[in-house]
């Protein structure tokens, strides 16, 4: 049975005319009446009583008529809710969170956004950054937040510098910088370096060992935590030094000093597929980029990675 069977078939009984059912379908009568004929041997029940006067439906044909009109119906709404979806005007909007990039920006655009697209309801999907790319290849959600070394260089994504922050060099404040303002990276080359664990929070090693290369020198590390609470215990403890995106740090903590660096600043990137909805996309992107948001990208708008 084919879908089409029943559609002729509801026009039928809605006409009781196979002659005019033919002109609203805009096929041959005999093309009707082969249909309908193939729709009753299929189920093995007469649905309609024909002679040359009338067309009327038996009682079978009456049952199927009422249940086909809410069928037909109930799929029309479900491929117009798949198409709108398709589209990016219903569903789900998933986005990638991970609380060590927290920037308030993101759930406040998530508010301006769902007023705009109200069908749409925006999911928070705590992961960490590291799992984020490999997410957006599976779908599991539409866009991911990661630091500028995990944005890809290839393969079927693009990106929008989202967020520049400051580097900040953290030390115990019994060290001989606590007096400090700011600090040079190249004056640190002979401190012992604490770090997170690179099996809980992958990329940190390389985050860190990048901004000592470019200052001239190789970190020598020291003591290594699975969380940023546990890294600044330790340089609370006077055991090393350690280095944290200005988003991350907080001034209110007494045996810790804050100093700001000659790094480069650290930026945040929204990561997509190319072939995600543009409403779930650059919809939301736009939003982020709404005056009120704060959030001032780099003039590169979206930027396609090869």
């Amino acid at each position: 049975m084919e879908l089409r069977h029943l559609r002729y078939f509801q026009v039928v009984a809605e006409t009781l005319s196979f002659s005019r059912a033919s002109e609203r379908l805009h096929i041959a009568q005999s093309a009707v009446s082969r249909q309908i004929a193939a729709l009753e041997e299929e189920m093995g029940v007469q649905l309609f009583v024909r002679n040359t006067i009338q067309v009327r439906l038996t009682d079978a044909g009456r049952h199927l008529h009422k249940e086909v009109g809410r069928l037909l119906a109930q799929l029309a709404i479900v491929l117009t809710a798949t198409q709108e979806i398709a589209h990016g005007h219903a569903g789900e909007l998933n986005l990638g969170s991970d609380w060590r990039l927290f920037f308030p920006q993101v759930p406040e655009a998530a508010v301006r956004y769902r007023a705009a697209h109200p069908r749409i309801t925006v999911n928070f999907v705590e992961m960490p950054v590291h799992a984020q790319l490999e997410a957006l290849r599976e779908g599991r959600i539409h866009i991911a937040f990661v630091p500028h070394n995990f944005v890809p260089t290839h393969g079927n994504f693009k990106s929008l510098a989202l967020l520049k922050t400051d580097i900040k060099v953290i030390v115990s404040a019994r060290h001989r910088l606590a007096d400090a303002r700011s600090v040079n990276m190249g004056d640190l080359r002979k401190e012992r370096w604490i770090r997170l664990d690179e099996k809980t929070n992958p990329g940190y090693h390389m985050f860190m060992t990048q901004l000592c290369h470019a200052a001239l020198f190789t970190p020598k590390f020291g003591r290594s935590a699975g969380s940023i609470d546990g890294m600044l215990a330790h340089v609370a403890m006077n055991d090393g030094i350690c280095l944290l995106p200005a988003t991350l740090v907080s001034r209110i903590q007494p045996a810790l000093r804050f100093l700001d660096s000659d790094c480069a600043p650290f930026e945040v990137h929204a990561v997509w597929l190319k072939n995600t909805p543009v409403e779930l996309s650059t919809g939301f992107l736009a939003s982020l980029q709404d005056p009120s948001s704060g959030l001032k990208p780099t003039p590169r708008r979206v930027r396609q990675k090869r």
